[in-house]
């Protein structure tokens, strides 16, 4: 039966009503998983949240602990250079750590290690060694158990820090006089600078006493860096007035000082220019054997003794040639220079030896040096057994010589019981033969050597149907030359306080020895000779027992050669006042390192 109008009206009414409770009762479902959904949401950003605040904890510890590390390394390396060394250090790191808040043993672990900080010896990127010699470094190792604030078990967090700091010291090493005389510096600076100085004695006093920093002389000449400082080129017054800017600022001269050095200023306004530091070709006015040449700049140096230095290199090579009036007969030419009035040589560095057994810092100086060089000409026969092609023998000599080194450092909390202790080994004369003797003309660090064998001449035998043999002087295994030394004195030990000005300052040391016994220099070569000459046929095979006639027929020829040369190197000796080989060492002070952090 078909359904009205009214039924049709009721039963959409009464499915719309059956729609709308379908719909309420799945309503609930749908809501709980959406809130589970955002429950898991929520939970992993508390998990990341949590994580990241563990993580940053493990960063604030870390950089914490970097902290103390550094504080501890750089209280460990102030106190290196002290007496009692590591033991001192080692106490000074760990009483720093535990004054930055490192717990005690077991939350933490704290390790001390003393060594040597030097970049052109220690290989990786730290350049910290727990060897060599002197210790000026200390490495400190911290480490942490961290417990996770919410996840996870404790996790061990560590630093590391290494600081360094050296103890410098700086001396000037003098041949001439024991005692300043007004008469003789004025002559030496006036023949050096073409001036027309005359200061007094208490100008020139009161010049040897003042001190000049470097980091105070760099800023003078507008520079930042002592390895700018060492690349600086200046002439005679700007280093003068330099000085006088340098020493006005720290207060540590007197005004007749800043006068007497504006003096001098005035007095050579123009001239070349000097380059500050050593070159690979030249001199300059300080020799810093640093390998952080930056650590020199609280060294000191005296301000007469930078005078002299400069003005010697100002002046040029003050080698004077001897040989043009020299005639020994028409085969032999002869190279004949001397170098005379040496100034004071400085020398700023650490003490010690290098790892080759060298001193890290040293002074060489000689009142005079004489190179020469006898050389033959072609076609020389010799008893009929062999040519020589060519006869070459340089020589250098040097008299009135000494040398120095620091040999230890010691800082305390008082200058008057800090040291420095400086080894002083005058002599009368030293003599070599070798490849490399011209070169001990410009040497200014240690005692005079020829390391290189030189090849005297080369021959044929036979009229040349033998072959070449070469004659050399001094020897392959291990390489040297010839090397003579006259009256060289025992070795002094100078002992310097941390005290400027005071009596200690110069001291001296001599041989004890006259110049008269450079008499015979030559002739004792003579004598050596036999004894060093060496043959070998085509540069191997030693020959010098078969060619034994052949080496005396050298030094027949050569003996009478030098035993002339001895009867011209005497007087010239004596006219130039080498009476006795007096070494001065002028300690320019201590310089205590202040630490730094090096990694």
């Amino acid at each position: 039966m078909p359904l009205s109008t009214d039924d049709s009206s009721h039963l959409s009414a009464a499915a719309a009503a059956l729609h709308v409770r379908g719909a309420t009762r799945c309503r609930p479902a749908r809501q709980r998983g959406a809130i589970a959904v955002l429950a898991a949401v929520w939970i992993g950003l508390a998990v990341v949240a949590l994580a990241a605040l563990d993580v940053g904890n493990a960063f604030l510890m870390r950089r914490q602990l970097q902290r103390t590390a550094d504080m501890a390394a750089l209280a460990g390396a102030q106190s290196i250079g002290v007496a009692a060394g590591c033991a001192t250090a080692t106490a000074a790191a760990q009483g720093s750590a535990r004054a930055n808040g490192l717990p005690a043993a077991p939350r933490a672990s704290l390790s001390v290690s003393c060594g040597r900080w030097d970049p052109t010896v220690n290989a990786g990127a730290s350049y910290f060694s727990t060897t060599g010699a002197p210790q000026n470094a200390v490495q400190v190792k911290v480490s942490q158990n961290l417990p996770y604030l919410y996840l996870g078990p404790a996790r061990l967090v560590q630093a590391q820090a290494s600081a360094k700091a050296s103890n410098i010291g700086a001396f000037s090493l003098t041949t001439t006089l024991a005692s300043a005389s007004p008469a003789l510096l004025n002559g030496l600076l006036n023949g050096l600078l073409n001036t027309s100085l005359n200061l007094s004695l208490a100008s020139y006093q009161g010049l040897a006493q003042t001190q000049v920093k470097l980091l105070d002389l760099a800023a003078a000449l507008g520079v930042g860096s002592m390895s700018q400082l060492l690349n600086t080129q200046v002439s005679i017054a700007q280093l003068a007035n330099a000085m006088v800017t340098a020493v006005s600022q720290s207060s540590v001269a007197s005004a007749s000082v800043a006068t007497d050095l504006g003096t001098i200023a005035a007095a050579v306004p123009g001239g070349p220019k000097i380059s500050l530091g050593d070159s690979s070709s030249a001199n300059g006015l300080l020799a810093i054997s640093l390998a952080d040449q930056q650590a020199a700049a609280n060294a000191t140096i005296s301000a007469l003794d930078a005078l002299l230095v400069a003005a010697e290199i100002a002046h040029g090579s003050s080698a004077v040639n001897l040989g043009l009036g020299i005639n020994l007969g028409p085969l032999v030419t002869l190279t004949a220079q001397a170098k005379v009035l040496e100034p004071p040589v400085l020398a700023v560095g650490e003490a010690g030896r290098a790892p080759d057994g060298t001193w890290r810092t040293s002074a060489h100086s000689a009142q005079v040096r004489v190179f020469l060089n006898v050389a033959l000409l072609k076609g020389v026969s010799l008893l009929g057994l062999a040519n020589l092609t060519a006869l070459n023998l340089p020589i250098y000599i040097e008299a009135g010589q000494g040398t120095a080194y620091l040999q230890s450092l010691r800082c305390t909390t008082h200058p008057a019981t800090s040291q420095s202790v400086i080894v002083a080994q005058p002599g009368i004369a030293a003599l070599c033969v070798g490849a490399d003797a011209a070169s001990n003309f410009a040497n200014t660090t240690g005692s005079t050597t020829c390391q290189k064998p030189v090849t005297l001449t080369s021959a044929s035998l036979l009229f040349s149907l033998l072959g070449l043999v070469n004659i050399s002087v001094g020897s392959t295994s291990p390489p040297s030359g010839l090397n003579l030394s006259l009256q060289a004195a025992a070795p002094t030990t100078l002992g310097f306080n941390g005290i400027a000005g005071d009596s200690d300052d110069y001291q001296s040391t001599n041989t004890n020895g006259a110049g008269s016994a450079t008499a015979g220099l030559l002739t004792q070569l003579v004598s050596a000779l036999p004894g060093s000459l060496h043959a070998t046929l085509l540069g191997g095979l030693d020959v010098t027992a078969l060619v034994a006639p052949v080496l005396s027929a050298v030094v027949s020829l050569l003996s009478p050669i030098l035993i002339s040369l001895d009867a011209l190197l005497v007087p010239l000796l004596q006219l130039l006042g080498v009476q006795i080989g007096i070494s001065t060492v002028h300690d320019s002070g201590l310089s205590c390192g202040q630490a730094q952090l090096v990694y």
